[in-house]
């Protein structure tokens, strides 16, 4: 008899940094990794300059309740949801909350747009596999 597959759902949104918002990458990671970590969520997160893009999967009800939170985030402005989706496998079960940073040019604030879901799964996962800035998640 085979295991039963577990049920994921997939967020991905875009966003922008709050005007004069002060944030720090790597409190938000911290952050990020230590909740997820609890709740079984796996994700990426991509900036580039003020614009943000993540990808939250995980167990349904756990995704929704850290993007319920992120949406509640005085921080974040522009919150565009490209995708939410029940994928089959995990694009990121390595990562409690992998992070790459681009440099800020017109592809950051080109994450706003709907159209940007299609290609951010490929985009983070280069940008994962090519930054020092990643951490792998360590059991």
């Amino acid at each position: 008899m085979s295991e039963p597959t577990e049920t994921l759902q997939r967020v991905i949104y875009s966003s922008r940094v709050t005007p004069g918002g002060a944030f720090q990458v790597s409190e938000i990671l911290e952050t990020s990794r230590r909740n997820n970590a609890a709740l079984g969520v796996t994700g990426a997160l991509l900036v580039s300059g003020p614009y943000f893009a993540q990808v939250l999967e995980g167990p349904p009800a756990a995704v929704e309740e850290i993007f319920e939170r992120i949406q509640c985030d005085a921080r974040h402005e522009q919150i565009t949801v490209l995708e939410v989706a029940s994928p089959s496998a995990r694009a990121f079960g390595d990562w409690t909350m992998g992070f790459a940073e681009e440099r800020e040019d017109a592809a950051g604030a080109a994450l706003l747009d709907p159209a940007a879901a299609s290609g951010l799964l490929d985009r983070l996962k280069t940008a994962l596999t090519n930054t020092a800035a990643s951490r792998r998640r360590h059991a």
